[in-house]
């Protein structure tokens, strides 16, 4: 949970928001981690970790609309389309723009992987045009996904599996990333 919520905050840190109450959990948190505190302890710990990771999202959720807009229902073609294109992973919305933003106009195609699917709802992610739809599923699925799929691959968030040889020379992370 801890991890969790650390990769959803840290997205919303980057996007200008803190709150000093995540700022103080996260401290907490790890310190007694560090420390190995007593079982009752860390079971305080992890039932506050699940008040506190809502907080996170919903700041997450605040500076997602703030910068995108309001997410909307939102068809997404899940077929491929001719020519070049790079498939982005993760969470992090803000490194998907700054990938469309130096895309544009470029000839090369963008698609979500799992966790990335929520983008193509906001009105400011869709007003790409290259942004042509979603490649595979959850997660879990990446080894086989990322093998089949056939250009480079941006991994932006730590869900990552650990790379294969078919593909690990066209992987690229940026952010918080490790698996």
């Amino acid at each position: 949970g801890l991890k969790g919520m650390a990769a959803y905050y840290h997205h919303a840190r980057r996007l200008g928001a803190s709150d000093a109450k995540i700022d103080a959990f996260l401290a907490r948190a790890l310190r007694a981690l560090a420390e190995r505190v007593p079982a009752e302890e860390l079971v305080g710990l992890i039932l506050e970790c699940g008040s506190v990771n809502y907080l996170a999202m919903q700041l997450l959720n605040e500076h997602h609309i703030a910068r995108f807009g309001k997410p909307e229902p939102t068809e997404v073609r899940v077929t491929p389309v001719a020519g070049k294109a790079i498939l982005v992973s993760g969470h992090d919305l803000d490194d998907l723009e700054r990938l469309l933003i130096q895309t544009e106009g470029r000839g090369i195609n963008v698609y979500t992987h799992g966790e990335m699917l929520p983008a193509h709802g906001y009105p400011g992610l869709k007003k790409y045009k290259h942004l042509v739809g979603n490649y595979g599923g959850s997660w879990h699925e990446q080894q086989t996904e990322f093998a089949a799929f056939p250009g480079p691959v941006l991994v932006t968030t730590n869900c990552m599996m650990p790379p294969r040889d078919e593909y690990h020379e066209r992987l690229f992370t940026a952010g918080a990333v490790r698996y």
